[in-house]
């Protein structure tokens, strides 16, 4: 959009004068992000359930010459906030039945997994059982990620207390793919004991893990 009288985007290609850069992008990328396949361990921690049990194992990232191994790409799946997909209007988590029914598998299937939730625009706010549901998600270490519907225009503000990470002013799409390189290079979160019910210390480890997430997001 060009404002200002500076001419395009970035700036101006001559006529009248020089090349004039007037606005210089600070977010990382390519050879400066911190995901970069050159920047990911060879392994990571990711967690499944076995017995009932959530236990965490190791996750083998790249080959012996370095390059990605396919079947190590996490799964990330994209939830919307829609009231009319909503089962009832109470917030229980067991509601949200595709939530739920994504977490089962992920814990039995794919040891590296998140969900994206797109909310409303641009803050990213979902439904109270969504967000309930995800919570259970974060405590069983499958990050999630909040962005607002379609191209907002504006940042998800960030929540101190929360255990989601805020996918700034990135698209549903953008964040899904950033979430998949960050779940590579940071592996699963910590998982508590009861993910529905964590201690004041669990929810601590958490949010100390989703701190690293949410410092990609800032700066990608």
């Amino acid at each position: 959009i060009a404002t200002g009288d500076h001419g395009g985007i970035l700036g101006t290609i001559g006529k009248p004068g020089p090349i004039t850069i007037y606005f210089r992008p600070q977010v990382h990328h390519t050879w400066r992000s911190e995901v970069n396949l050159t920047k990911l361990l060879s392994r990571v921690k990711g967690v499944r359930i076995q017995n009932g049990e959530l236990m965490t194992l190791d996750v083998r990232i790249k080959d012996d010459d370095g390059w990605l191994r396919g079947e190590a790409i996490p799964k990330v799946t994209i939830v919307k906030l829609g009231q009319y997909s909503q089962q009832s209007s109470d917030a229980d988590p067991d509601g949200e039945v595709g939530i739920m029914a994504w977490l089962e598998k992920y814990l039995r299937e794919f040891p590296l997994a998140g969900f994206v939730a797109e909310g409303t625009a641009p803050y990213g706010t979902m439904n109270r059982a969504q967000e309930n549901a995800l919570e259970i998600a974060a405590f069983s270490g499958i990050p999630t990620v909040r962005v607002g519907r379609g191209n907002a225009g504006g940042a998800a503000a960030v929540r101190p207390s929360d255990v989601v990470i805020e996918g700034n002013n990135l698209t549903a799409t953008k964040a899904r793919l950033l979430l998949k390189a960050c779940l590579m290079k940071f592996g699963s979160l910590p998982f508590a004991r009861d993910p529905r019910k964590p201690t004041k210390t669990e929810r601590e480890a958490v949010q100390s893990a989703i701190a690293k997430y949410q410092q990609i997001f800032k700066t990608h």
